[in-house]
């Protein structure tokens, strides 16, 4: 299993997938890219955000290069039918057309690529007759594999989202380290059943984590501390100070030292979420809908 700290994927399917996993994405696939729902971005404005960068140039009215520009430019003309086109005229039909446009689709397919200068890059999507090995794979196209999220159920504009989201890209990060430690040569089936065991854990233990912020409440409220500050405003009601500015000087301190605690509790938990390695794939089902 290969190891680098970034990974780019010449996607021949299903691109939103390789760009909730791979930092840089090259869809080959153009319909891939255009509008899930109405809330989605152009395909352009998903392109400048996964492409690589020697692929974005912010001088074209689209933002993109031309070499990106040339390719969509022909995907339509060799596959009008990706873009609702079925009927051809002069009776050309549209094997014909894909037959006869698919030279000029080719070279600018291989001028896409060249233009990329993406000397190593993985290929995701591909109907490869032989499966790839995990032990040759890297982490993004071994995770990308396991359909371990249903993106059918994710939009563009959340994907973006999240791949802008700072936390996020970190979490992705952990994800990747721990896949290229713990499961090189690994089977797919081992790493699938050994990560969705993971994710339940996780599940199951931030459940356990709100309990202590609850617990620290009732703790705090017994504290010495607390018992003395409640001692204080009961003298000073003895001593003739009104009930309400009383209670103010005496649980004060108590509420303080409470909100003090469990605030640190609050970022202990945080920091672990940050830190689980499952938790990026946790954050994708929770938006798929999968998990509450």
């Amino acid at each position: 299993m290969s190891y680098k700290a970034k990974y780019t994927s010449l996607a021949w399917s299903d691109a939103l997938t390789a760009a909730i996993y791979f930092d840089r994405v090259i869809p080959t696939n153009i319909p891939d890219v255009t509008m899930r729902g109405p809330d989605d971005p152009v395909y352009y404005e998903v392109l400048k955000e996964i492409l690589p960068e020697t692929l974005v140039d912010p001088s074209t009215k689209t933002g993109l290069s031309q070499s990106i520009i040339t390719y969509v430019a022909y995907f339509y003309l060799t596959f009008p039918a990706a873009g609702g086109v079925y009927s051809l005229a002069g009776g050309e039909t549209l094997e014909q057309r894909r037959d006869s446009r698919m030279p000029e689709f080719l070279k600018a397919f291989g001028a896409l690529v060249e233009s990329s200068r993406m000397n190593d890059f993985s290929v995701y999507g591909a109907p490869l007759s032989v499966p790839q090995e995990t032990d040759s794979a890297d982490p993004c196209l071994i995770l990308s594999n396991l359909d371990l999220i249903d993106t059918t159920k994710l939009s563009w504009r959340q994907v973006l989202e999240l791949r802008r989201d700072v936390d996020a890209v970190e979490r992705l990060r952990n994800l990747r380290r721990m896949v290229y430690k713990d499961y090189s040569g690994k089977s797919e089936a081992y790493i699938r059943e050994d990560l969705e065991f993971r994710i339940s854990e996780y599940e199951s233990a931030t459940r356990l984590w709100g309990l202590p912020l609850q617990k620290g409440v009732l703790e705090i409220a017994m504290t010495g501390d607390a018992l003395m500050a409640m001692g204080a405003a009961t003298a000073l009601t003895l001593f003739g100070a009104p009930i309400a500015a009383a209670a103010a000087a005496g649980g004060a301190i108590a509420i303080g030292k409470a909100a003090l605690a469990i605030a640190q509790r609050k970022r202990d938990i945080d920091l672990e979420r940050r830190r689980n390695p499952v938790a990026y794939l946790v954050k994708l089902q929770q938006m798929a809908g999968d998990v509450a």
